[in-house]
């Protein structure tokens, strides 16, 4: 008896995996005709006929997940679009992060990352490295400073790639133990405009030190970058190295090469990918996401 009611579950269960596959195999438009019937307007028929029929590359389908860093104001959710686009250019699959302070979400969610990219933002809050506000100190986030020193964290222990651009170069030295000043025009005034409010233009030069793997990537020892910050690195964390400065002496990159896969600048090198198809910037986004396939 026994032996008979196990042959009837062998039987069941290998008629539900046939027809598991085949629903699977089913073109899509026969998979539709399972579905309610409706009457769709043509446009937005045609839109679903253009979905069903796409299919992704190989590549594509092995793209890296690449976690994004957000924002979050009065319960909406922002993120720098740019940094996206320029994932999406070198390749990878960019992953919006909202904010939490949950620490097991936190970890479940950096465990199916393959990077993590800290976005430009607010200033981190001086506390994080010992010092006390200063007086011409922005606006700070509490709630996000803990999400991303969380998020950081737990992306340096799985060994997982990271890229920061502008507050995220910061957030990384703070987060390392390095610090920051609060205020560069008063506390190094220079000619030099680090914020001079159009980030589709380049801003200054830099120049890169030339055996860095930040130099490497670029495939030039001198750039001309675009600017929008009003703090910048000051001590460097251990494990880091700055590896480009502006002519007043600004620290513009940091990299933690070769023993940690950190990758970070001081301007933003997405805003030149998205809007003017920069191919020396997209070097940044194609070795990252090439380290992040890895």
């Amino acid at each position: 008896m026994i032996m008979r009611i196990n042959a009837f579950l062998y039987r069941f269960l290998l008629v539900l995996l046939l027809m598991a596959g085949l629903m699977q195999a089913m073109p899509a438009e026969a998979r539709r005709k399972k579905m309610p019937a409706a009457t769709l307007a043509p446009r937005l028929q045609a839109y679903y006929d253009k979905l069903d029929a796409c299919r992704p590359s190989k590549a594509l389908r092995h793209a890296p997940l690449i976690g994004i860093s957000t924002a979050s104001r009065s319960g909406s959710l922002t993120t720098p679009g740019y940094c996206g686009i320029s994932i999406i250019k070198a390749g990878g699959i960019p992953v919006p992060l909202a904010a939490t302070d949950d620490p097991a979400l936190i970890e479940a969610v950096v465990s199916r990352l393959d990077g993590l990219l800290m976005t430009g933002g607010e200033d981190v809050a001086p506390s994080y490295y010992g010092h006390e506000p200063h007086s011409q100190l922005g606006e700070v986030n509490d709630r996000r400073d803990d999400f991303e020193l969380a998020l950081f964290h737990k992306a340096l222990e799985r060994g997982i790639p990271i890229f920061g651009v502008c507050r995220g170069m910061q957030l990384i030295n703070v987060a390392m133990g390095g610090t920051l000043v609060q205020d560069i025009p008063s506390e190094k005034p220079s000619d030099i405009r680090h914020r001079p409010g159009n980030l589709s233009v380049c801003a200054h030069d830099i120049d890169l030190e030339p055996d860095s793997r930040s130099a490497r990537v670029l495939g030039v020892k001198h750039a001309e970058v675009n600017s929008s910050h009003h703090q910048c690195v000051l001590d460097v964390a251990p494990g880091l190295k700055v590896t480009a400065w502006s002519p007043d002496g600004i620290p513009e990159m940091l990299e933690g090469y070769p023993d940690l896969r950190i990758m970070a600048t001081q301007y933003h090198p997405e805003v030149m990918v998205a809007e003017k198809d920069d191919p020396t910037m997209l070097r940044y986004f194609r070795f990252f996401v090439e380290e992040c396939r890895k």
